[in-house]
C-alpha cells in the first residue's frame, strides 16, 4: 500500500507559501520606488526563484510516497523512485518532538541514515506495521519515543515493546550536542566578561 502525504496538504503549503511571499513582497515594494534597469531584472529574477520553488515544493509533496515492496522499501520523490533493500536495514528510530511531531529515520548497519520518513504520512502506522513484518527476517531493531518519554526498543516482527537504551546514534548525537552547547555557553561567558572588563 502506498502511504502518501494527505491530498489537501499540497493545496495547503502552496496558500501558506503565497501568503509569505505575498507578505514579503509588501515589504519590499514598501521600500520604495525602484529606478534602472538592473532593480527591476533583480526583482524578476527573485520572483522566478520564487515560483520554482511553489512550484518545486507542491509536486514534491504531490508527489512523494513511501511502500513496502519485495525485497525493499520504496520512496518516490519529484524525478524518480529509490529502493532501499530490506537487507541493509539495520535500525528504525520513531521519535516525537513537541514542535516537529513524529518522524523515523531508517539507519543502515554502519548508523548511516538511508531515509527520513514524514509522520505526516496516511497511514503512517501502519507503514511501520508493514515494514516491521517484512524486516521479520533481518531482526531489524525498532526504537521509538514519545516527546519525553522513555526509549522503548523491539525487534521487528515482535508485538512487545521493552524499555531500552538511546539508540547507539542518538546517544552519540546527543554527547556532540552536549559539548558543543557546553562550548557556546562558555564562548558567550567568555565574551560577556570582555565586555565587562572593557
Amino acid at each position: 500500500m502506498k502511504h502518501s502525504f494527505p491530498r489537501w496538504f499540497p493545496f495547503l503549503l502552496l496558500v501558506v507559501l503565497v501568503m509569505a511571499f505575498g507578505g514579503f513582497s509588501q515589504a519590499v515594494i514598501a521600500l520604495g520606488p525602484f529606478s534602472g534597469a538592473g532593480a527591476y531584472a533583480a526583482l524578476t529574477l527573485l520572483g522566478a526563484a520564487v515560483f520554482a520553488f511553489l512550484a518545486w515544493s507542491f509536486i514534491y509533496v504531490w508527489r512523494y510516497n513511501v511502500q513496502v515492496v519485495s525485497g525493499g522499501l520504496s520512496i518516490t520523490g519529484i524525478f524518480r523512485t529509490h529502493t532501499i533493500p530490506l537487507s541493509s536495514i539495520a535500525q528504525v528510530i520513531t521519535a516525537s518532538a513537541p514542535r516537529s511531531g513524529t518522524d523515523s529515520w531508517i539507519l543502515g548497519t554502519n548508523d548511516e541514515c538511508l531515509a527520513k520518513i514524514a509522520g505526516s504520512l496516511v497511514g503512517f502506522d501502519a507503514l511501520l506495521g508493514e515494514l516491521g513484518q517484512a524486516l521479520k527476517p533481518y531482526q531489524a531493531l525498532f526504537y521509538r519515543r514519545e516527546t519525553w518519554g522513555p526509549w522503548e526498543m523491539q525487534v521487528a516482527g515482535d508485538t512487545k515493546w521493552v524499555q531500552s537504551e538511546a539508540p547507539p546514534l542518538v546517544r552519540r548525537n546527543s554527547r556532540r550536542l552536549t559539548k558543543i552547547l557546553v562550548v557556546g555557553f562558555l564562548l558567550i561567558v567568555l565574551a560577556a566578561g570582555f565586555a565587562a572588563w572593557r
